[in-house]
């Protein structure tokens, strides 16, 4: 042990002052402090991407759970939805700001997601019987993977495609990096004594086994990949665990520090990062790269400016470095930026920026999500980050429009609004540029469609002048409305008089039964946005053509004698049924004789003549009873009234009229 410490004492000595002589030079990186959350909570820090976005997770305030935050120029640490409730771990990001991790769901389970704005948390299924996922990474293309376990406490590597179910990788392994080739890497029980070993595993499922330092009975574990197909991990040499490298030549140690052990957490176009132990089991971060070696991260800024890099913990091509540091003794995350140039305060520019929908149709009221899609580049070559920071519009805030995520917002379809949709993009400097793309809700224009109108009963019969019931029933659509609004709005007809029709509902109404009438039932729909179409439909009361019919026919007296040209009264009687008329009108229209001797006294009376004849037979009187119905349709019906020249209580025989020769 005493050896190990003296080793570590020389490593420092002869490595701290050509580090010393940089820094005297001019410090190689400029570096941020990203801070905490908005409560107050420093992240652990899992990884960057491009843009310089940073995932990790924190405790909460009484570290009874963790919650995966995401780190973005502009806008800070920020928590996201559906990893903000429940218990949640992130452990990486891709270049579009995809997170992967791990969360407790609600069912209380442990779950691999991934979450991207916009569609938000993606739960990850076990597959193969396993009880539990667990996400580790990401590339740009949404693949994940992970670690399934199953009930038996045993783990798999699986591998979970965008828009695909996850399936198996390794037998009894972890999988906990992915490059954009799909190169996989992880670690692995190697052959007996059973220690664990690190392994690459590339798309065409070629194995490669990473033997520690020690040899193949040692222990090794890798989740860093760069874009090379370079691994960084930790490896056990005769002393402790040492981060190392493994290329094509070989496993690479890169711990000069004599430490307790090291680690590389990351690693990108060749350059690693990570941390050492200290004698006193503190942590430093340290970075290595092909030319420089490995080099404490203290030494390549500024000194004297009361910052401690603790761990390097991701970086990216543009040589970004992340991690997590001590700033005058208060913990905090730091971005590490190469130096030299001049300080950008150019702001990101606008290459392209819209809205999907941009044009909303149908205006319903229902909230429709609008996702927002804007690029930028940015002079300092690092890809700026673009977020949807407002929404304005017509109505109230929160409840009309509001922002959903980092691009998507829900607003209201309400017929003739526009929505601006403001997008700020900031570059590493934090430089800002905004601007603003608008959504248009097209406006309900179409009146509804009325498919049908139908009137029960669609004629009316009979014609008897009574108020008769008729009720509509209307079939319409609308473009927007599910169902229109539709009524009986009037009732016309030719000749009709104030109260023939009176509108008793919405769809019902009374008609007088008046005949040769029709009468238009006239509909109006209306839709919410004020359009109005209007149909009709005839309900037709047919004219009243068939007369009376007199049925029975009768005159009293029907035979008059002595014919003594006396005026005899005589009364008819009538019986008349009509198809529409429950009591025709019926009169004694005409008498036959001259006026002298056939006078018509009243509806059914007249007075007639007892006069014989003037040849030897009977004189006869016709009357003609007309019957009228209310539509003036007529029908008419005689009978006689006959003068004797013989007494007819006579019982005698002769020629008929020719009367008894004992009478004179």
């Amino acid at each position: 042990m005493q050896r190990y410490t003296l080793a570590a004492v020389a490593v420092l000595l002869v490595l701290f002052p050509a580090q010393r002589a940089l820094q005297a030079d001019q410090a190689l990186y400029t570096i941020q402090d990203l801070g905490q959350t908005a409560d107050g909570l420093t992240p652990t820090v899992t990884g960057v991407n491009a843009k310089g976005q940073l995932s990790g997770w924190v405790y909460t305030a009484d570290f009874s759970a963790t919650h995966a935050v995401r780190f973005t120029d502009g806008f800070g640490w920020e928590y996201l939805p559906g990893l903000d409730t429940t218990s949640s771990v992130a452990y990486g990001i891709n270049a579009n700001g995809d997170l992967v991790g791990y969360r407790v769901n609600e069912a209380g389970l442990y779950r691999a997601f991934r979450y991207r704005d916009g569609t938000g948390v993606e739960e990850i299924e076990p597959v193969d019987g396993g009880l539990f996922t667990f996400g580790y990474a990401i590339n740009d293309a949404g693949t994940v993977v992970g670690a399934s376990m199953l009930p038996t406490g045993d783990t798999f590597g699986f591998r979970a495609a965008a828009q695909l179910p996850a399936e198996r990788v390794q037998p009894y392994a972890i999988v906990c990096g992915i490059n954009n080739d799909g190169t996989m890497v992880g670690s692995a029980p190697a052959p007996p004594p059973g220690n664990s070993h690190a392994y690459r595993l590339d798309a065409a499922n070629n194995l490669t086994d990473i033997v520690p330092f020690v040899g193949p009975d040692g222990y090794s574990n890798a989740c860093a990949i760069d874009e090379n197909g370079r691994v960084g991990g930790e490896a056990a040499d005769a002393l402790a665990n040492r981060a190392f490298a493994y290329t094509s030549t070989g496993i690479v140690n890169l711990d000069p520090f004599a430490s307790n052990g090291s680690v590389t957490q990351a690693i990108a176009a060749g350059r690693s990062v990570g941390y050492y132990l200290l004698p006193d089991f503190t942590t430093r971060g340290f970075m290595h790269t092909d030319d420089g070696g490995s080099v404490d991260l203290n030494s390549v800024i500024e000194p004297g400016n009361g910052w401690v890099l603790l761990a390097g913990k991701g970086v990216n091509a543009a040589g970004q470095i992340v991690g997590e540091a001590t700033k005058n003794g208060v913990s905090t995350t730091f971005r590490l930026s190469l130096a030299g140039a001049a300080k950008d305060t150019t702001p990101p520019v606008f290459t392209s920026l819209a809205a999907t929908p941009s044009i909303i149709f149908p205006p319903k009221g229902q909230k429709v999500t609008v996702t927002v899609s804007g690029e930028a580049t940015d002079d300092s070559g690092v890809m700026p980050v673009c977020k949807l920071t407002s929404v304005t519009g017509p109505g109230a805030a929160g409840v009309d429009f509001e922002v959903t995520g980092a691009n998507t917002a829900s607003v209201a379809a309400v017929g003739g609004r526009t929505y601006s949709m403001n997008v700020t993009c900031v570059d590493a400097s934090d430089n800002a540029a905004s601007q603003s793309v608008d959504v248009f809700v097209k406006p309900d224009t179409t009146a509804p469609v009325i498919a049908s109108v139908t009137a029960t009963p669609s004629t009316i019969w009979p014609p008897d002048g009574s108020m008769k019931p008729v009720t509509v029933t209307v079939t319409a659509s609308d473009d927007v409305d599910d169902q229109p609004l539709c009524y009986l709005s009037d009732v016309t007809a030719a000749g009709a008089a104030a109260g023939d029709s009176v509108i008793r509902g919405t769809f019902s109404a009374d008609v007088r039964a008046v005949g040769g009438r029709t009468y238009a039932m006239n509909v109006s729909c209306s839709d919410r946005a004020g359009n109005h179409s209007a149909r009709s439909v005839n309900v037709v009361v047919p004219p009243d053509t068939t007369a009376p019919v007199i049925t029975e026919l009768s005159v009293t007296p029907n035979a008059i004698w002595p014919p003594n040209g006396k005026m005899v009264p005589v009364q008819v009687g009538v019986s008349a049924t009509d198809d529409v008329d429950a009591a025709p009108s019926c009169a004694l229209s005409s008498i036959s004789g001259s006026s002298a001797d056939a006078t018509i006294t009243g509806a059914f009376t007249a007075n007639v003549r007892a006069l014989k004849s003037s040849d030897e037979y009977d004189r006869a009187y016709v009357l003609t009873v007309t019957c009228s119905d209310r539509a003036k349709n007529k029908s008419s019906r005689t009978v006689s009234v006959v003068v004797s020249k013989n007494d007819p209580s006579l019982n005698y025989t002769g020629n008929p009229g020719k009367g008894n020769s004992g009478h004179k």
